[in-house]
């Protein structure tokens, strides 16, 4: 139990000395406060842009017209999972976010002056925001048939949306899952090959990358073999956003939010003086 516990400290950046931790924690939060309040805007933006997106997502369901799936290849290569084990697809998922959300929070159990959490979402909500421009573009120009049931009227999860209303502010927490008309870039997918380059750059524990691309690929085939996603719409998402990130990457080599600027906190300053 000991060993373990020791492993996961390790694995998620945790100090044994629990009284420097919590004064890492307290030093890491001044430096997110300055972080934030100067780029609070940005931000703010790529959360709108979430809406603009899940805006976008309703449309293309609501005028998405249920037909025959198309014929694919990776349905002939993947064996169909079972209707009782689709929650795998979920289970996976969710432990992918977990495992992101646990290093997006890293810099306050680990002392590193230079790097913010606030760094961190923000080039990870950048890319975001790009790709899902890029898939907007896609399910706009192409209504792909739905390879799920959920996709066909009479099944009972279909939930497409009906008025305006629904369109304009339906929740979010049907984004992610039961999604028909906009299967060319998958937004699942997406988010988990983003957590991945982000586990990457910031994991600093290659085993920790590691586990997370066996993971991702699992989850791939997951989706394929629940038939909730074409083999095309994840190869999509697979080759797309490690571009965007690799051209984000060079264009801005330090974000400006990952390092703090120079100067100091006017508290700070005071206190010297």
């Amino acid at each position: 139990m000991r060993r373990t516990i020791s492993w996961l400290s390790s694995l998620f950046f945790l100090k044994d000395n629990q009284a420097s931790c919590f004064r890492t924690v307290l030093d890491q939060w001044k430096r997110e406060r300055a972080a934030i309040s100067q780029n609070y805007h940005f931000l703010l933006m790529c959360i709108i842009f979430q809406w603009v997106h899940n805006l976008a997502t309703n449309l293309a369901r609501f005028l998405h017209v249920p037909q025959t799936p198309l014929y694919d290849l990776g349905f002939v290569l993947v064996p169909k999972i079972d209707t009782d084990y689709e929650f795998l697809c979920d289970v996976v998922f969710s432990i992918c976010i977990l495992i992101a959300i646990a290093v997006w929070l890293s810099p306050f159990f680990n002392s590193r002056p230079s790097m913010t959490s606030t760094g961190i979402l923000s080039r990870f909500m950048a890319v975001l925001v790009l790709a899902q421009s890029l898939r907007i573009l896609t399910f706009v120009m192409t209504d792909l048939p739905g390879p799920s049931p959920r996709c066909k009227p009479e099944h009972k999860l279909f939930n497409q949306p009906q008025t305006l209303r629904g369109i304009l502010w339906r929740s979010w927490s049907g984004m992610f899952s039961h999604g028909c008309g906009e299967l060319v870039f998958s937004s699942r997918v997406l988010l988990v090959v983003l957590c991945l380059l982000t586990v990457s750059r910031y994991g600093r524990r290659r085993r920790l990358t590691i586990s997370f691309a066996v993971l991702a690929v699992t989850y791939s085939f997951l989706m394929i073999s629940a038939r909730r996603e074409y083999s095309l719409s994840i190869f999509i998402a697979w080759y797309v956003v490690p571009l965007l990130w690799i051209a984000y990457g060079r264009s801005f080599p330090e974000n400006l939010l990952e390092v703090l600027p120079t100067r100091q906190p006017k508290e700070e300053q005071g206190r010297r003086d």
